[in-house]
């Protein structure tokens, strides 16, 4: 009986590491941003900037600049019977402006996302729930951001 199991504990990452198993993520970096300019709020701007040169790399020959227009407008989406609201809808808007630095072909695209959150009992709870909102809208937007850029690069 051990003998099958020693067997099988050498056979079996063997054959794993041998699948050719390829991380998505390694193709993201056939990209290089000489430059990305973020115009929004500080905290934001620097988040979404830091997310999205993650994918830049120094040695790729596709060069860009890359400037990012990001809006932000909360409004209120439920209120209760006496008129408190009691849920907030947050959305941001990315204005991508792409330039190619080899022929200065721009390319231009808008993204959204919108989140809600509830209005809390305790006010630092509220305002808790609103950080959070914001920091995974704005992860969001970094995420089809880089997709937008990989599949533009991928194809041109």
């Amino acid at each position: 009986m051990t003998k099958t199991k020693f067997i099988w504990l050498i056979t079996l990452p063997i054959l794993l590491f041998e699948c050719g198993y390829k991380p998505i993520n390694q193709e993201n970096k056939k990209i290089y941003f000489q430059e990305i300019t973020v115009i929004g709020e500080q905290k934001d701007a620097y988040t979404l900037k830091n997310n999205i040169s993650l994918i830049s790399n120094k040695n790729s020959k596709k060069k860009y600049n890359a400037k990012i227009i990001l809006t932000k407008k909360k409004n209120s989406k439920i209120k209760d019977s006496s008129g408190k609201v009691t849920r907030y809808g947050l959305t941001y808007s990315a204005s991508l402006d792409l330039i190619n630095l080899k022929n200065n072909e721009t390319i231009q695209k808008t993204f959204f996302r919108n989140i809600d959150y509830n209005v809390a009992k305790v006010h630092s709870d509220t305002i808790e729930a609103q950080k959070n909102a914001q920091e995974t809208i704005i992860q969001r937007l970094a995420d089809d951001i880089i997709n937008f850029v990989n599949m533009y690069v991928r194809y041109e």
